[in-house]
């Protein structure tokens, strides 16, 4: 395992935050597109980046094009399998939201998150993520 590899798997969490924060849901889409989601349990989602838009929809973005919440992946435990071709994170992700001058930053959301991610083409993808 390379220290690379960790901090590659890093990213792609942080990477989920940033982009649904900064209201790019197709680019949210694209970091999933080859991935299984589930929620609670139950797969919801197979390789399905269209399906997956379906759930982004609803979130409002405001004018400056952002959904005004800040999503946290928290103590990000991340270890890669010997052969340096398969991974797991465990995490924690708190979303707060808020709007200056009509409402403080609050608590919207917490969940654990349990990933997977394989590596191809010396590139790491998100497999399978699951939120509970």
């Amino acid at each position: 395992m390379a220290i690379e590899d960790v901090f590659e798997i890093r990213n792609l969490l942080y990477s989920y935050c940033w982009l649904i924060d900064s209201g790019d849901f197709e680019g949210v889409c694209q970091l999933l597109k080859d991935a299984d989601i589930s929620y609670g349990g139950k797969l919801t989602y197979s390789r399905d980046p269209e399906g997956y838009m379906q759930t982004l929809k609803p979130i409002v973005r405001y004018k400056d094009g952002t959904t005004k919440t800040v999503h946290m992946c928290i103590d990000p435990i991340i270890e890669v399998a010997e052969d340096g071709l398969t991974a797991t994170a465990r995490s924690y992700t708190v979303v707060l939201q808020g709007i200056t001058k009509k409402f403080p930053p609050q608590i919207i959301w917490i969940d654990r998150k349990f990933d997977t991610f394989v590596k191809e083409e010396g590139k790491w993808n998100i497999q399978y993520s699951y939120n509970d």
